[in-house]
Parts: structure tokens; sequence; C-alpha cells
């Protein structure tokens, strides 16, 4: 009897549904005003943000952003963003990071860690760019990067 009990115990906790998450291997990221004396949230306006190296579907078009999720490459060490304010005002964002490949589990399978190194940008209307949280894991949810807009 005590071994029928703990086999469906067993059963019972492998067989569970897991939830997979998405955008496990996404940058997040965060606008911050650059004429605050202190770390103040600001918004993107009229955002279109495309991911270069190969040219995608814009991740953001003409939305008011507050925060960012941006894929990472698996095939590369670096990433790179181009993000429009408005019509005219453009700059791009370049990520260098390294990957490993990570066990989830069975049901969701493998996904890639990252560990940002640096970053670097164009000043058209980005200030600066702070990692905060270099390790960008699955299911976990750090801001990586504030962005310092004027």
């Amino acid at each position: 009897m005590g071994v029928l009990l703990f086999g469906s115990f067993l059963w019972a906790s492998c067989s569970q549904n897991e939830i997979c998450l998405s955008n496990q291997h996404a940058l997040q990221s965060g606008f911050y005003s650059a004429l605050a004396l202190e770390d103040k949230d600001t918004l993107l306006t009229e955002a279109r943000i495309y991911g270069i190296l190969p040219e995608r579907d814009p991740l953001y078009d003409n939305e008011t952003v507050g925060k960012l999720f941006l894929p990472l490459s698996f095939q590369k060490d670096t990433t790179a963003f181009v993000l429009y304010s408005g019509e005219f005002m453009k700059d791009t964002l370049w990520i260098r990071h390294s990957s490993e490949l990570k066990y989830i589990s069975r049901d969701c399978g493998f996904t890639f860690n990252f560990e940002l190194d640096s970053v670097w940008f164009t000043r058209v209307f980005i200030d600066s760019v702070a990692i905060e949280n270099p390790g960008v894991n699955y299911g976990e949810n750090f801001e990586n990067v504030k962005i310092y807009i004027y």
C-alpha cells in the first residue's frame, strides 16, 4: 500500500502542467529622465523600435512606452536595436552579451540565459545607459538596463 501511495505521488508531481514563460530571453529596460536629479521614470512617445541584423518587424510601432522587452540574439554576442522617437529622432543601441543554454524542464525544454557585458549607443535623444542587473535569466522580472533620455 505504501509503495502504491508513493508511486501515485510521484506520478501526480511529474504530470502537473508547468507554465512556460514567454519573453524568457528578453532584456528588460526602462526609460528615465536625463534631466532629473534622481531616477524618474519617463515615457518615450511615438516609439518605433526595430531589431537589426537581421531586420525584423517592429517590436514597438508608434507607441508610448516606459518599459521595453528586447529579445537578445541566440547566435551572436551583440544585439542591436534602432529606437525612433517621433518621425525624425533616431538612436541605435548595441548590447554586447554572452549566452548560456539552460535546461528549464521536460515540458518547457531549453532556453538561453544571458550575461550583459557592455552597452553603447548613439546620442540623439539618449543621454546615457546603465546596466543595473547584468543577468537576463529565465523567469526573472528585473530591470536589466536603464536608458536615460532627453
